[in-house]
Protein backbone atom coordinates (compact mmCIF):
# COMPACT_ATOMS: atom_id res chain seq x y z
CA UNK A 1 0.00 0.00 0.00
CA UNK A 2 2.50 2.34 0.74
CA UNK A 3 4.69 1.76 -2.29
CA UNK A 4 1.22 2.42 -4.57
CA UNK A 5 1.23 5.49 -2.42
CA UNK A 6 4.13 6.70 -2.92
CA UNK A 7 3.61 5.81 -7.40
CA UNK A 8 0.49 7.75 -7.18
CA UNK A 9 2.40 10.82 -6.16
CA UNK A 10 4.73 10.80 -8.44
CA UNK A 11 2.65 10.64 -11.07
CA UNK A 12 0.98 13.41 -9.92
CA UNK A 13 3.68 15.23 -8.79
CA UNK A 14 5.62 14.91 -12.86
CA UNK A 15 2.96 15.57 -15.01
CA UNK A 16 3.13 17.65 -18.02
CA UNK A 17 1.45 20.63 -16.51
CA UNK A 18 3.81 20.47 -13.29
CA UNK A 19 6.73 20.08 -15.45
CA UNK A 20 6.13 22.98 -17.34
CA UNK A 21 5.89 25.51 -14.38
CA UNK A 22 9.30 23.72 -13.46
CA UNK A 23 10.84 24.98 -16.73
CA UNK A 24 9.18 28.58 -16.86
CA UNK A 25 10.25 29.06 -13.00
CA UNK A 26 14.05 27.80 -14.19
CA UNK A 27 13.73 29.94 -17.19
CA UNK A 28 12.41 33.32 -15.29
CA UNK A 29 15.29 33.09 -12.86
CA UNK A 30 17.82 32.45 -15.54
CA UNK A 31 15.94 35.79 -17.13
CA UNK A 32 16.46 38.00 -14.52
CA UNK A 33 20.13 36.44 -14.22
CA UNK A 34 19.71 34.93 -10.74
CA UNK A 35 20.71 31.50 -9.32
CA UNK A 36 19.11 29.48 -7.07
CA UNK A 37 20.66 30.39 -3.63
CA UNK A 38 19.40 33.92 -4.64
CA UNK A 39 16.02 33.09 -5.15
CA UNK A 40 15.81 30.83 -2.32
CA UNK A 41 16.51 33.80 -0.21
CA UNK A 42 14.28 36.09 -1.55
CA UNK A 43 11.77 33.47 -0.85
CA UNK A 44 13.15 33.08 2.45
CA UNK A 45 14.25 29.34 1.48
CA UNK A 46 17.48 27.83 0.35
CA UNK A 47 18.76 27.25 -2.98
CA UNK A 48 18.56 23.50 -2.40
CA UNK A 49 14.53 23.93 -2.01
CA UNK A 50 14.70 26.05 -5.45
CA UNK A 51 16.93 23.23 -6.95
CA UNK A 52 13.96 20.35 -5.51
CA UNK A 53 11.53 22.15 -7.13
CA UNK A 54 13.25 23.33 -10.52
CA UNK A 55 14.22 19.29 -10.46
CA UNK A 56 10.98 18.02 -9.29
CA UNK A 57 11.60 16.35 -6.30
CA UNK A 58 8.91 18.67 -5.06
CA UNK A 59 6.28 20.17 -6.19
CA UNK A 60 5.22 24.27 -5.74
CA UNK A 61 2.28 25.10 -4.72
CA UNK A 62 -0.32 28.19 -5.24
CA UNK A 63 1.42 30.21 -2.80
CA UNK A 64 5.03 29.92 -4.02
CA UNK A 65 3.98 30.06 -7.14
CA UNK A 66 2.58 33.51 -6.60
CA UNK A 67 5.56 34.45 -4.35
CA UNK A 68 7.78 33.43 -7.47
CA UNK A 69 5.28 35.47 -9.83
CA UNK A 70 5.19 38.25 -7.62
CA UNK A 71 9.27 38.38 -7.54
CA UNK A 72 9.92 38.72 -10.86
CA UNK A 73 6.87 40.94 -11.84
CA UNK A 74 5.28 38.17 -14.11
CA UNK A 75 1.17 37.52 -14.03
CA UNK A 76 0.77 34.13 -12.96
CA UNK A 77 -0.18 32.80 -15.81
CA UNK A 78 3.38 32.55 -17.28
CA UNK A 79 3.94 30.10 -15.53
CA UNK A 80 0.98 28.14 -16.99
CA UNK A 81 0.53 26.93 -20.78
CA UNK A 82 -1.77 28.79 -23.15
CA UNK A 83 -2.86 25.46 -24.47
CA UNK A 84 -3.11 22.63 -23.44
CA UNK A 85 0.37 20.98 -23.43
CA UNK A 86 -0.61 16.61 -23.72
CA UNK A 87 -1.52 15.44 -27.29
CA UNK A 88 -4.34 12.37 -27.83
CA UNK A 89 -3.59 9.75 -29.81
CA UNK A 90 -4.91 8.57 -32.96
CA UNK A 91 -7.40 6.65 -31.41
CA UNK A 92 -8.13 8.27 -28.41
CA UNK A 93 -8.95 11.52 -31.21
CA UNK A 94 -11.10 9.09 -33.24
CA UNK A 95 -13.44 7.78 -30.17
CA UNK A 96 -13.93 11.03 -29.06
CA UNK A 97 -14.85 12.23 -32.72
CA UNK A 98 -17.13 8.93 -32.72
CA UNK A 99 -18.59 9.75 -28.78
CA UNK A 100 -19.41 13.41 -29.54
CA UNK A 101 -21.54 12.05 -32.66
CA UNK A 102 -23.93 10.48 -30.42
CA UNK A 103 -27.03 11.43 -29.06
CA UNK A 104 -26.69 12.65 -25.24
CA UNK A 105 -28.41 9.57 -23.59
CA UNK A 106 -26.08 7.29 -25.75
CA UNK A 107 -23.19 9.43 -24.70
CA UNK A 108 -24.32 8.35 -21.01
CA UNK A 109 -24.91 4.88 -21.37
CA UNK A 110 -21.83 4.08 -23.09
CA UNK A 111 -19.75 5.99 -20.85
CA UNK A 112 -21.28 3.69 -18.06
CA UNK A 113 -20.47 0.86 -20.15
CA UNK A 114 -17.03 1.29 -20.56
CA UNK A 115 -16.75 2.15 -16.97
CA UNK A 116 -18.78 -0.98 -16.08
CA UNK A 117 -15.37 -2.97 -18.32
CA UNK A 118 -13.09 -1.01 -16.72
CA UNK A 119 -13.87 -2.24 -13.08
CA UNK A 120 -14.76 -6.09 -14.66
CA UNK A 121 -10.53 -5.80 -16.35
CA UNK A 122 -9.17 -4.35 -12.95
CA UNK A 123 -11.00 -7.26 -10.97
CA UNK A 124 -9.27 -9.78 -13.14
Amino acid sequence: MIQFRKQMRKKIEDNAINRYIRERIKLARKDAGETQAELGKALDRSGVAISDIEKGKTVVNASLLFEIAHHYKKSIMYFYPDEPIFKLSRLEEELLEVFKQLPPREQLREMDSLKKKLQLLRKG
